[in-house]
């Protein structure tokens, strides 16, 4: 399979603008802080991980000092890339599926503030090493578009890496999902019963804050999946995952998940939910 035009755009993009801060920073790090982003943001433009939008490139180029004619090539390819559905046939088949979650380990990791809503299964943060497995093998899953069974445990593998983020410093993780995503037979019931064991457990854990919508309080939001980190926005659907980048699309976000967090309960109230859902499992 050839790599889409947008993809091949989006990486001349990520190409040329590393090279032109090459040529005014010697860092990263520093550029971001010219700007006044934050320096992961900065890696993820110049891996290729993050689209940036036009008025990105524009500081970018600006604070590089470039010609007004590169900054015109540049916008140009920036408009060329911006398609923002990338389909995960395409990611498979050119980096593979756990490149695929490499890629997600990699934003978790340069990120210090994670979120992610989920309203129908358990948090791919938060899920035990089976329930990934069953969830993964679904028909709808890696193996559907390509992946092998070596690259699904391989996935399963960097699935549990990324959770290292909920145990050490430097990470706020907010987790939110929907009742219903408690007691969602993706999985069979031994393990899904596993996963609520495992919910129940991880209060301990600092860097976690983990909320549930009650299946009788009003939704403030459509309940559509997506995960927020430090300025990124990544929507997923079953094919495709929507990457925003734009500091409105952001903002609107980090209100979605205020009401998503106003609606949750938490602490011991969040654990009885949890433990009604594993209570209901036990007498199916």
């Amino acid at each position: 399979m050839t790599t889409p035009a947008y993809q091949r755009e989006r990486r001349r993009l990520a190409a040329a603008l590393k090279t032109l801060r090459a040529g005014a920073y010697p860092s990263g790090a520093q550029l971001a802080a010219q700007i006044g982003w934050a320096q992961s943001k900065v890696s993820r433009i110049e891996t290729g991980k993050q689209q940036p939008s036009e008025a990105d490139v524009r500081a970018w180029a600006d604070a590089t000092g470039a010609s007004p004619e590169t900054a015109a090539e540049l916008l140009a390819m920036s408009r060329a890339a911006r398609v923002g559905y990338v389909a995960w046939k395409d990611a498979y088949a050119a980096i593979g599926a756990d490149g695929v979650q490499a890629d997600i380990l990699a934003i978790e990791a340069g990120s210090a503030r994670i979120a992610e809503f989920q309203p129908a299964m358990i948090s791919g943060l938060v899920q035990t090493a089976d329930y990934a497995r069953e969830m993964l093998h679904l028909p709808c899953g890696p193996l559907s578009f390509g992946a092998d069974e070596d690259e699904v445990e391989r996935m399963i593998g960097v699935r549990m890496q990324r959770q290292r983020v909920l145990y050490g410093r430097g990470h706020q993780v907010t987790v939110i999902m929907l009742e219903a995503a408690l007691r969602s037979r993706v999985v069979s019931v031994p393990v899904l019963a596993e996963q609520l064991t495992w919910l129940m457990s991880a209060w301990g854990l600092s860097a976690l804050e983990l909320g549930i919508v009650p299946d009788k309080a009003p939704l403030p939001i459509y309940p559509l999946g997506f995960r927020l980190y430090d300025d990124l926005v990544i929507v997923e659907s079953i094919e495709r995952e929507l990457e925003l980048a734009d500091a409105d699309q952001v903002a609107r976000y980090e209100k979605y998940l205020e009401l998503l967090r106003e609606a949750a309960v938490t602490g011991d109230a969040a654990r009885r939910i949890i433990t009604a859902a594993a209570a209901d499992l036990r007498e199916t």
